[in-house]
């Protein structure tokens, strides 16, 4: 029974031993790179061949290693500068091949390298690639500045050099070194042109026009005069004079600028394009499906299209149930005998006028009536629980003007959209306007957020878009695409061939209406009943000052169905047209109020 205490004391100190000993394990494994020396060949079409070799001592056990070359440089206008990198092989100082994986990272062409062995040993490590591109070219000169080690190494460089040949017809020779992290301009380093050395600090200073190497090729040596920290490098800058290294042409130029910078110029051709292709897309639609049938000519009618009343008329014309034509639905109920209308007060300067309405039709009797009219009056008597006294005179329900203040405008939308069902069921339209311009505008909104939105989602996961100035563009795009879907979207509801047929008779009618006194005909007289008859037509279309008018003398006594607050001496039309319209702004005011927020 003693033994198992002892295993658990022995097991405990062993796994303490662990615990102490992780960190210095983890210290022990390093990775040093004794030597990295690069050889570089420039050859006249303005290619390099880099071989580097670099020797590695790992402490520890280790895979292998990353080697990231910078392929990616930002030009003064903003652009990127993409060199063209392939790798022709990677292997050990003894040729044999080693396996690695490739990959974009950030700026660099990242390569993962697996190196066998890599535990307490040396090793030597070979990539050969060939970059193009890697060659600038200004007016005066060409060169060739190439980052020799990279500045992302996590550990320290010993030794870096670099061998750089190019062609011996080259004149005015001019070489720089740089040594340290990113953007340093220290020149820790030798330099040799053709066999002559040189201190960095004199560097750019010309070769000479000396015979070049009777290997018939110039040969410049960098080396670093110390070593290399973590994250450190050396950098070679070589120029000369143009004329020799193939410069590609405009043309070639212009094509790699737009392939470096594909992903920002693809994302800005399609935010500069969204405006244009939704316009041309909507513009087509509406050609197909936007317009209304065609009618012919507009020809005089001398009554309205059957089984149409005048909110319909007024909805038709436009596509829309103004309050306009909510005012002629509410004459028209009064021309019928639906209800009276009654003014209590005449108003004056410092007082508004006020109206009653009276119920005479009782409820059991609205299903005769059109959905429109019964919808109007179920909003107009919400509260029909009728007076003893007013019943014996025939008013089932009364309201007033300003008891329809802060509760009618809730019901304005269900009297529109039984005008727009009514029409719909009839045939005149296949989809509700409100419906076809609702739509169109949730697409507008929500196509231009998109649009906005894109170029700050790309850059996200591309840093380099939120450079490139696309989010401007896609705000711009987004407000301007969004307005082109939201415009068409109020021209586009369009009517069925019943309904265009309508809309002209409508357009006739309203001919009439406005030009009643020319088309008088022993047929069609002008009376009192006629007067009232069209009276909320003409409110909808806009006419009824036109329509009164021609009825002055013709009607000499006021209709049952409209009653002053004061005595009436004598009648005329155009008098009553004028207190129809006050009645009209009075009760549209006061059915469209609502009330005020509690927050002010």
């Amino acid at each position: 029974m003693a033994s198992r205490p002892a295993g658990v004391v022995t097991r405990a100190a062993f796994a303490a031993c662990l615990v102490w000993a992780a960190p210095a394990a983890c210290l022990a494994r390093s990775i040093t790179i004794e030597d990295f020396a690069v050889a570089i060949d420039v050859d006249g079409a303005g290619m390099l061949d880099v071989v580097e070799t670099i020797r590695l001592r790992f402490d520890g056990s280790w895979n292998g290693i990353h080697r990231r070359i910078p392929v990616v440089y930002r030009t003064a206008r903003g652009e990127d500068y993409r060199l063209r990198l392939s790798v022709v092989a990677v292997t050990d100082d003894r040729g044999a091949a080693l396996r690695y994986e490739l990959r974009q990272d950030r700026h660099y062409e990242s390569l993962r390298i697996f190196v066998p062995g890599a535990a307490d040993a040396s090793r030597t490590v070979v990539v050969r690639y060939r970059v193009g591109r890697a060659l600038r070219f200004f007016p005066d000169h060409d060169e060739l500045y190439w980052n020799v080690t990279g500045d992302e190494w996590a550990f320290p460089i010993a030794a870096a050099r670099a061998r750089i040949t190019l062609p011996g017809a080259l004149v005015n020779l001019r070489v720089n070194a740089f040594t340290g992290p990113f953007g340093a301009r220290e020149r820790s380093a030798t330099i040799s042109v053709d066999g002559v050395r040189q201190a960095a600090d004199e560097a750019f200073r010309p070769a000479g026009e000396s015979p070049p190497p009777p290997g018939g090729r110039h040969v410049v040596e960098i080396e670093a005069s110390r070593p290399l920290g973590i994250r450190e490098g050396l950098t070679a800058a070589v120029a000369w004079n143009p004329g020799v290294i193939r410069r590609p042409s405009p043309r070639e130029e212009l094509l790699a600028r737009a392939w470096d910078n594909l992903g920002p110029l693809l994302l800005a051709a399609a935010l500069a394009l969204a405006p244009v292709v939704a316009f041309a897309v909507l513009l087509r639609r509406w050609l197909v499906k936007g317009r209304d049938p065609a009618t012919g000519p507009v020809v005089v009618q001398y009554e309205p299209p059957a089984g149409l009343g005048p909110a319909e008329v007024g909805t038709l014309v436009d596509n829309s149930p103004d309050i306009r034509d909510l005012m002629a639905l509410l004459v028209d109920l009064a021309v019928k005998g639906c209800i009276r209308i009654r003014q209590t007060a005449a108003g004056g300067w410092l007082s508004r006028a006020r109206y009653a309405f009276d119920l005479l039709v009782p409820e059991d009797r609205w299903p005769a009536l059109p959905g429109s009219e019964r919808v109007f009056l179920e909003a107009l008597f919400d509260d029909r629980r009728g007076d003893p006294e007013a019943a014996a005179s025939g008013v089932v329900s009364s309201v007033t003007s300003d008891a329809l203040e802060h509760r009618f405008f809730k019901r304005l939308p269900d009297i529109r959209s039984a005008i727009f069902d009514g029409l719909v069921a009839g045939g005149h339209y296949v989809e509700r306007p409100d419906h076809v311009v609702k739509a169109y505008v949730a697409a507008a909104l929500t196509l231009g957020l998109v649009l906005a939105a894109a170029p700050f989602v790309a850059a996200a996961v591309v840093p380099r878009l939120a450079e490139a100035g696309v989010g401007i563009l896609g705000v711009g795009a987004g407000v301007l695409t969004s307005i082109i879907i939201g415009g068409f979207g109020f021209v586009m509801p369009a009517r069925t061939a019943r309904g265009a047929t309508a809309r002209g008779a409508i357009l006739g009618f309203q001919e009439f209406l406005t030009r009643v006194e020319s088309h008088r005909l022993a047929s069609l007289p002008l009376t009192p009943e006629l007067f009232e008859r069209y009276l909320p037509y003409a409110m909808a279309l806009g006419v009824e000052g036109r329509w009164a008018k021609a009825f002055e003398g013709i009607c000499q006594e006021p209709p049952q169905w409209y009653v002053g607050s004061g005595p009436v001496v004598s009648f005329d039309p155009v008098v009553f047209g004028d207190d129809l319209g006050r009645m009209s702004a009075v009760t549209a005011t006061a059915m469209q109020s609502g009330p005020r927020s509690s927050e002010g």
